[in-house]
Parts: structure tokens; sequence; C-alpha cells
């Protein structure tokens, strides 16, 4: 049984009162990485009981946030953007799981004798951002020659990693909004380095 243990977002909204800019700004990341552990928690829980109780819990809690502890009407609004952004997304995950017990045919299984190449272990938004700059640069390319697409990177992703990229568009969006703050690539040339050195001494 895994655990989604992701409170930085709500911990946020209820500071909001003592810090209504930095709540703010923290709450445009938080909200990004709060969908991102969300997605990751109900891709590894395979218990759908232990989904849906987690899942009704935290929507739950921000609803309850929503109609008992937040602030006036038009002090609220950018708060209620925020919440409205995170329900959609826990809402999103109860229809997945409700499509998945109605339609179990639908969703993709991997065979046993046909399993994913690799498990990537970090955010998929970090992912999509590593393989950005190949991909448009035309290095990443189909077994023709012909230079993949974005869709076709995600899809490539998707088999290679096991995973599933919803909204393509919307996630190249993201990542390239992060053009100022590159964080995973900073923290990846920062290990290579480190490796450069070790192999130096």
């Amino acid at each position: 049984m895994k655990r989604f243990d992701n409170t930085g977002l709500l911990e946020a909204l209820k500071n909001y009162d003592k810090s209504p800019s930095t709540s703010l700004t923290a709450g445009d990341t938080l909200l990004n990485e709060f969908i991102e552990d969300l997605y990751a928690y109900c891709r590894d829980e395979s218990c759908i009981a232990e989904r849906i109780r987690t899942l009704g819990f935290i929507r739950s809690e921000f609803a309850t946030f929503m109609e008992n502890d937040l602030p006036g009407s038009k002090k609220g609004a950018p708060l209620r953007k925020i919440i409205g952004k995170a329900i959609a997304a826990i809402d999103s995950e109860l229809h997945i799981v409700k499509m998945d017990l109605e339609h179990p045919d639908r969703f993709l299984e991997f065979p046993s004798d046909n399993p994913p190449l690799a498990r990537w272990g970090g955010k998929i938004s970090d992912l999509i951002e590593y393989f950005t700059a190949p991909q448009a640069a035309g290095l990443l390319q189909h077994p023709s020659g012909q230079p993949m697409d974005f869709d076709g990177m995600c899809q490539w992703l998707e088999k290679n990693f096991g995973i599933t990229i919803s909204n393509p568009g919307d996630r190249r969006a993201k990542v390239l909004d992060r053009q100022k703050n590159t964080t995973f690539q900073d923290e990846m040339r920062q290990v290579y380095l480190l490796e450069a050195k070790k192999r130096d001494k």
C-alpha cells in the first residue's frame, strides 16, 4: 500500500492570510507538484479500494477548506482557481478508476514478455523536459530517419518507460514555461560534473 503524503499545497493555501503573495506564488508551483505526485501515486497504487479512499479523503480536505476557511469572494478568487484545478485533477483520477472498473479491457497493460524497457524514478515533467531539446533539434528520429514530433516523442517515452502522458500539448507548454528555471537540467549537469571529477581522480 502506497502513501500519498503531498500536503504542501493545502498547507500553503491555509497560510494565505499570513503571506498572500508568497502563498500564491508558491501555490502555482505546489499545484504542479501536487498533480505530478497525485498522478504518480495513482499509477503506483494497485489497490483500487485504497486509491478511491485516498482520493476521496484528499478531495474532501480541499472541498472543506474551500467551503469553510476560504477568504471573502474577491480575496479568495485566486485560491478558488488553484483549488478548482486540484479538485479537477482528483476527479480526473476518480473517473479513471470508474472507467477501469467498468471497462478494464480499455486500459493499457504490458504483457509479461514485453515489459517497458526501463522505469523512470522521477517526475514525468522532468523526463519530458530532458528529451524536449533533442526532439526539437531533430535528434530523436523514427527508424525511418524521420524526426519525431512532440507527440511522437511522448508516445516513445510511454512505450519505453511504461507511463501515460496525458494532454501532451499542455505538458509541452508547461515544460517550455520552465525556460527561466530549469532546475532539473541544472541538477543533472551537476551530477554529470561530479561523475567527470570522479573519473579524473
